[in-house]
């Protein structure tokens, strides 16, 4: 037996440089075989998919989740390869605590964040559309604020810039997280740091064949990080959130856009919902049509602030209160009266 860190390992073996990298071969052969199988019974290739939420955004916690299944995955093929070698055919048994810890961290955190957003969502608290969703339904609006007036200027179609923006590392406006970028952050170090004493392990004389195990401070700051990440979750999960106007920039009297998350539809016959109000440098002005994902507005001939005449080129911050909570500001550029 060999004693690494004043934790008893697997006996030490002799294998020879060959052979060591047949087994690494064989460990990203076992990866590529589950590749190939979950694209062909998901009939979808792209394994960005597996990180994808139900709304098609990346899932940080589904990432991180993702990642040590890999490592894992990836260094207990290959230790087994090279404990077979030498005739020892039984599974590996002595997995690190710490190693299952931060398996089931990682497990736990992206089931109770898809618990989170499914329960919000099951009592109507938020609305979490897809990214084809959300431009549909900005398409239908923009086409039904077209037809109802003459004086509408044309409105683009939702493109890439006017839909969702959240990520492994942002939020839902496109802006940088600090919780899961702190959680990305202690994820990466303990991945690098595991792996590493993997490479050293295999390229060893002799091969010591224990799974690698982790620091205990480490796996600490990713508990801490975890649930950081939860708790930010649970604290703004329902916050009403806008992406760009379309278009960015318009006329008086053209009709806008604003595709966004956790809009709030109002009851039928409402153009919003009870106490939802669409502010421009602040002030209410009116709007055409509501709904979770996007609403319509046409820019009043006046600044609703004071009365006065816009200024050609005045860029106007835009944001909605929904439920009494108030969302990020969108710029809108106002061009001046229609030519």
């Amino acid at each position: 037996m060999v004693v690494v860190k004043g934790v008893v390992t697997s006996s030490p073996i002799v294998v020879t440089p060959g052979w060591k990298w047949l087994a690494v071969l064989i460990g990203l052969g076992v990866l590529a075989l589950l590749y190939v199988l979950g694209g062909i019974f998901a009939r979808a290739w792209n394994p960005w998919k597996l990180v994808e939420g139900a709304d098609g955004r990346a899932s940080t916690s589904k990432f991180q989740w993702m990642l040590w299944i890999v490592a894992v995955i990836f260094a207990y093929s290959v230790l087994w390869v090279l404990r077979a070698k030498q005739g020892d055919y039984r599974a590996i048994s002595q997995i690190p605590v710490n190693v299952l810890t931060v398996l089931g961290f990682s497990t736990g955190t992206a089931i109770v964040a898809k618990g989170i957003t499914s329960g919000y969502v099951q009592t109507g608290r938020i609305a979490k559309a897809n990214v084809a969703q959300v431009g549909a339904s900005s398409n239908q609006i923009a086409t039904g604020a077209q037809t109802g007036s003459t004086q509408m200027g044309n409105i683009q179609s939702g493109g890439a810039g006017g839909g969702p923006q959240g990520g492994v590392l942002t939020d839902d406006s496109g802006m940088p997280e600090l919780a899961k970028i702190q959680m990305i952050g202690f994820t990466l170090i303990s991945l690098g740091i595991f792996l590493s004493t993997l490479v050293h392990q295999v390229a060893s004389t002799p091969v010591v064949t224990a799974v690698p195990d982790i620091d205990s401070s480490l796996l600490v700051l990713m508990g801490i990080s975890q649930g950081g990440y939860l708790g930010k979750k649970l604290v703004t999960i329902g916050t009403p959130t806008l992406y760009q106007a379309d278009p960015p920039q318009a006329a008086t009297g053209a009709a806008v856009t604003l595709t966004g998350a956790n809009l709030v539809a109002p009851p039928p016959g409402l153009t919003a919902p009870p106490g939802g109000q669409l502010l421009m440098n602040g002030a209410p002005v009116p709007t055409r049509s509501w709904s979770n994902n996007a609403i319509s507005f046409t820019i009043p001939f006046a600044n609703p602030v004071g009365g006065g005449q816009w200024a050609a080129g005045e860029q106007v911050p835009v944001s909605v209160v929904v439920n009494g909570q108030t969302s990020n500001s969108v710029s809108l550029t106002v061009t001046g009266p229609p030519t």
